[in-house]
Parts: structure tokens; C-alpha cells; sequence
């Protein structure tokens, strides 16, 4: 992977309408960045060195264990992967292609409640023999979307001449909440105001952080998001399973793309929003979302 990766597009799917396509990058998807912060800040730190004998743990629901798998594979570390049963096996694959050990919490602990324990257990299992990167707790994961995809926005905004009063309406679902953390910082340095408006998944209440199930990979994980609580989100919009479909059939037939579920959700809440109120006020207003990763790494 080059040092210097370029910038994924950002495509204006409608006026002042932008999709971050994430779903281009060398890593398939938003989370490479992250893979890649996560095990560097840890060689950093002294927490592994390449050569040595400690092996990477995550726990992660699809991309981020492809993204943490090509960088272990590339770097020379072991990686154990717990994943959730119900996520994607295509993902899990891949991940596996890339020489991850890959745990499906549901078939090898089914004692243990959530992904979380299984790490847990893991550790204490074996001492000193993994490294926990931490998705949910390390700050190098809002990190990299501040200095890798916010930057990037941020200088794709302003080179389509969007000046400082621009509002800037960022719409993201939350699963670590480190995406819309990272990335409304990158924009607040440029543009005076930043709205974030969350993604509620059906079953699902942001504001009282109920998550029930849903099937939308990546978003409301059974716990709140650490990196961006409910509570400073200025908006909440929610998305029916139908409204999903129906932006999935928009994005297909009007731009010919093809990305997961929580992307076409991102694009439902989206159009909603941007014809919401928010649009009438007499300040320039752009809307910007994430198409995270690719349709085809879906069953």
C-alpha cells in the first residue's frame, strides 16, 4: 500500500448533495484508514514490533477486520478477528484470504454474551500474547478520519468554491461514532457551522441509545458511541427498512453504483434531510454523507 494513498472521490450525487466513496479505496472500504492508524499508532507506542511474537485482536463486524487483515498481512503480525455470527461471511472470507484468524462468537464461545467478553476471555486466557487495538476505546480511530477522510472532504469542498458561511450538513450512522467525530472536526476547521445528523436504523432509538436488531452492518452495535454520544448529534433522522431499498434501487439506476446497506441508508437519510427545512434558510447549504463500502461484500 503506498504511503501517500490518493484521496477517494467525492461524488455530487444531486446539487450540494456529496457522497464520500469510500467504497474505492484500496482497502475496500472507510475503515482501511482506520486499520492502518490502529496498528501504526500501536508501533508507535511500542505495543508491537514487526518480527515479534505478539498477535493484533479485534473485535469488528466485517471491514475493519479486512482492513486490519491486509495491514497485519503486509506488516508480518498475526491478527485474531472476533466477529459477531450474524455479519457478513463474505467479509469473514476475505479476512481469512488475507491470513486473519477469524472467531465467530456465536460457533466457538457461545457462553459469552457480546464480542467484547470473547476479547476478554482471550486476555486473560493468554497474557501477554495479544494486543487489543481497540476500535471503541483507541483515540487513533477518530484520528484518522480527522486527518485522512475529513481532510479530504474538507479540501474537496473548498476547491468547488464552498466558502466559510457554508453550512455543511454531515449525515453519518454511528457505530463507533469515530467517522462523524473525525470528520466534523476536519470541516470545523474551515466551515463556521457543521451540522452531524445521526442515522437511526429501524428498531432503534439515538436518543434514549436503544439499539435492537436491524440490518444495518456497522450502525447502533448494541452499545452507544463512544466517540459521538446521541446526545451532540443536532438531528435525528430515521430510515426504514424500505427507504433503504429504495435508495439502494436510486443509487443502481441513477449513478450505477453498487454499496452495502448502511451506505444506502446514509444516502435515505440523505435525501430526506436535504429536503427537510434546513434547505430553505437563505445561508448556502451542502449535505454530506459516506458510501462506506462495496455492495458485493454482502450476501
Amino acid at each position: 500500500m503506498s504511503d501517500t494513498p490518493l484521496p477517494t472521490p467525492l461524488f455530487e450525487a444531486a446539487p450540494g448533495i456529496f457522497l464520500k466513496c469510500e467504497f474505492l479505496h484500496p482497502g475496500r472500504s472507510h475503515k482501511a484508514r482506520v486499520a492502518r492508524a490502529l496498528v501504526e499508532d500501536a508501533e508507535r507506542r511500542g505495543h508491537v514490533v514487526r518480527g515479534g511474537r505478539k498477535i493484533l485482536l479485534e473485535r469488528t463486524g466485517g471491514n475493519l477486520g479486512i482492513g486490519l487483515a491486509i495491514e497485519a498481512a503486509i506488516r508480518g503480525y498475526g491478527l485474531t478477528l472476533v466477529t459477531d455470527p450474524g455479519y457478513s461471511k463474505i467479509k469473514k472470507e476475505l479476512a481469512a484470504r488475507w491470513g486473519a484468524n477469524v472467531i465467530d462468537r456465536g460457533v466457538m464461545y457461545p457462553q459469552c454474551a457480546d464480542n467484547e467478553a470473547v476479547v476478554q476471555l482471550i486476555l486473560r486466557q493468554h497474557p501477554g500474547r495479544y494486543f487489543y487495538l481497540n476500535q471503541f476505546g483507541n483515540p487513533a480511530n477518530p484520528a484518522a478520519h480527522e486527518q485522512g477522510t475529513g481532510a479530504e472532504i474538507l479540501a474537496q469542498l473548498i476547491s468547488r468554491g464552498y466558502g466559510r458561511d457554508t453550512v455543511v450538513c454531515l449525515v453519518s450512522g454511528l457505530g463507533t461514532g469515530a467517522t462523524a467525530r473525525g470528520v466534523s472536526a476536519a470541516l470545523g476547521q474551515w466551515f463556521r457551522r457543521i451540522l452531524v445528523i445521526g442515522v437511526e436504523p429501524p428498531n432503534c432509538d439515538l436518543k434514549t441509545d436503544r439499539h435492537g436488531c436491524h440490518a444495518l452492518q456497522g450502525f447502533s452495535v448494541g452499545q452507544p458511541a463512544p466517540f459521538f454520544p446521541s446526545a451532540d448529534l443536532d438531528e435525528i433522522v430515521p430510515v426504514t427498512d424500505e427507504e433503504v431499498a429504495e435508495a439502494e434501487r436510486r443509487l443502481a439506476e441513477d449513478h450505477r453504483i453498487m454499496v452495502g446497506p448502511s451506505s444506502c441508508a446514509n444516502f435515505a437519510a440523505v435525501r430526506k434531510v436535504s429536503s427537510s427545512d434546513l434547505n430553505t434558510v437563505s445561508t448556502k447549504v451542502v449535505f454530506v454523507s459516506f458510501l462506506y463500502d462495496r455492495g458485493e461484500d454482502y450476501e
